[in-house]
């Protein structure tokens, strides 16, 4: 379901308090359940804030933010496995691009191949291990972070 979707059928049933209150829990035997699903949404908001902080949280698509700002926004208490495989995702993702390793090693990775194909094309066959190795990629990825400037 769509974010423009789960918005337009949450403003439908807001006068239906029986579905409006689906995902809240009212029983004094889930005080354990609540905090958990308070430390899901403080562990949600401070990476969202520090992804916000270092710029990683503009590079996800509108969708991913949407996961998380809807899951902070509403009181759903995590109980769906697909709702949590895709915040688990996100913050995979928002690991990834707030780390400037990675960074280095994604750029470098695209160069280093562009390099091994072009060796390959003169003659050097061994130049294809090139493609696969860690350590260059990083090389490269931090020099053409150093030479442009890039993070």
């Amino acid at each position: 379901m769509s974010v423009t979707k789960l918005r337009r059928f949450l403003s439908v049933n807001k006068g239906d308090t029986k579905r409006g209150r689906a995902f809240e829990s009212d029983e004094p035997g889930q005080e354990e359940g609540n905090q958990s699903v308070q430390s899901i949404r403080n562990t949600l908001s401070s990476q969202m804030a520090k992804s916000k902080r270092n710029g990683s949280w503009f590079r996800l698509s509108r969708l991913e933010r949407g996961i998380v700002s809807l899951s902070l926004s509403l009181k759903v208490t995590f109980e769906s496995s697909q709702l949590a495989k895709a915040l688990v995702s996100v913050l995979k993702r928002l690991a990834e691009l707030s780390d400037a390793v990675y960074a280095h090693l994604v750029a470098g990775s695209k160069l280093a191949g562009a390099f091994a194909e072009a060796a390959v094309s003169w003659g050097n066959l061994s130049a294809n291990a090139w493609k696969h190795d860690r350590s260059y990629a990083l090389f490269l990825g931090r020099f053409i972070a150093g030479v442009k400037g890039h993070p």
